[in-house]
């Protein structure tokens, strides 16, 4: 008996490895055609969208990095000489970020929202043969028409929990430019005027510079020092962003004894519960979605798109964010199947405690 119940822990340790997760992931979506072609349909308006998002991003990024570069070159002047581009600058961030708060996160999460309940039927159906087109839209749209308000809810809690990490995010990045610029490209002098002990004033001038071997030490430190700093964060918030992915999945597959769904602070509770021993895996899932998204960006920002032909960037662009919209379809698949993972173990769990109980009563 004690045998059976460690293979069986064994067993579910194996299956809540993040590896194993990912691999069943992408066999379930690959594995059902009827669930690809429609996770596909439903994924079209997001894809859409993100390709007119993704080319105002990199417009507002360049322009912010040209400001950025120009606050470093040029300390003294850089007032007079990028108030033009400051002023295009600030409209493209306030739009960027409207894009970004409204038409974005509703896609998003009703994207969310489809994704997870057509994987959940199918992940859970013991059907043969596997579920017809029509039979997975119509169970998708009755799992989902109940839950959309519950799951707007978890993910205004989310996005209230998340903005502080992002604020730290655009800390680093500012704090760090405002260092570098601090010591400056070279050489700098100041003036001021001073008063005597006769009441006389005259005229002091100072010309400081750092030397360049300790300038590049210096910048190399602040690099290290915020670099790391940047991957703590990186760190936390795909920790983080592991429960929070599976609170909306709570939001949407779950309901509380009164019939009514589990949402808000009760679904990112109970996520908690049920992920409490995981989040080193929940942890290596979400890194590994959230470097590919990265990576997919890095590129365009690198090579800048924004200096590249229209058709060229619109391209690249749509490939890129194809890419990330596969890539967003299967990691909210493989939080399904590790929710499902978790759930088990702390229900088989629960279970078990109930049963010991009981036993001890009786013999009692």
């Amino acid at each position: 008996m004690i045998r059976r119940v460690l293979q069986k822990e064994m067993k579910m340790e194996e299956d809540l490895d993040y590896i194993n997760v990912l691999k069943r992931a992408t066999k379930l979506l690959f594995g059902n055609i009827n669930l690809l072609i429609f996770l596909f349909l439903c994924s079209l308006p997001l894809f859409c969208f993100l390709i007119y998002f993704e080319l105002s991003l990199q417009t507002t990024v360049s322009l912010a990095s040209q400001y950025l570069v120009g606050q470093l070159h040029n300390w003294d002047y850089y007032y007079v000489r990028q108030d033009a581009l400051s002023e295009n600058l600030i409209p493209l961030l306030i739009q960027t970020f409207l894009l970004y708060l409204f038409p974005y996160c509703l896609l998003d999460l009703l994207t969310t929202s489809t994704i997870v309940s057509a994987s959940w039927i199918v992940h859970t159906s013991g059907e043969e043969p596997p579920l017809r087109f029509g039979q997975l839209v119509r169970r998708t749209v009755e799992l989902c028409r109940n839950r959309i308000e519950g799951c707007l809810i978890t993910s205004l809690n989310v996005l209230l929990l998340s903005t502080p990490v992002f604020f730290g995010f655009f800390f680093v990045a500012t704090n760090y430019f405002y260092i570098i610029s601090l010591i400056g490209v070279g050489n700098y002098s100041y003036h001021y005027i001073d008063l005597d002990e006769g009441g006389g004033d005259y005229y002091r001038s100072y010309n400081s510079s750092f030397d360049i071997p300790v300038r590049m030490l210096f910048e190399a430190v602040m690099a290290v020092f915020h670099c790391a700093i940047f991957l703590v964060l990186l760190a936390k918030f795909s920790k983080w962003s592991s429960g929070w992915n599976m609170g909306l999945i709570v939001s949407v597959l779950e309901e509380g004894e009164d019939g009514q769904g589990i949402y808000g602070p009760d679904a990112l509770t109970l996520s908690s519960y049920y992920g409490r021993g995981h989040e080193k895996r929940g942890l290596q899932v979400m890194l590994v979605f959230l470097i590919f998204t990265i990576a997919m960006r890095m590129p365009c920002f690198c090579f800048k798109c924004t200096e590249s032909s229209k058709g060229t960037r619109v391209l690249y662009t749509s490939f890129y964010v194809g890419l990330i919209c596969v890539g967003n379809m299967i990691k909210w698949v493989a939080c399904v199947v590790f929710y499902e993972d978790c759930r088990t173990r702390v229900l088989e769990k629960k279970g078990d405690l109930e049963i010991g109980s009981k036993s001890k009563a009786l013999a009692a």
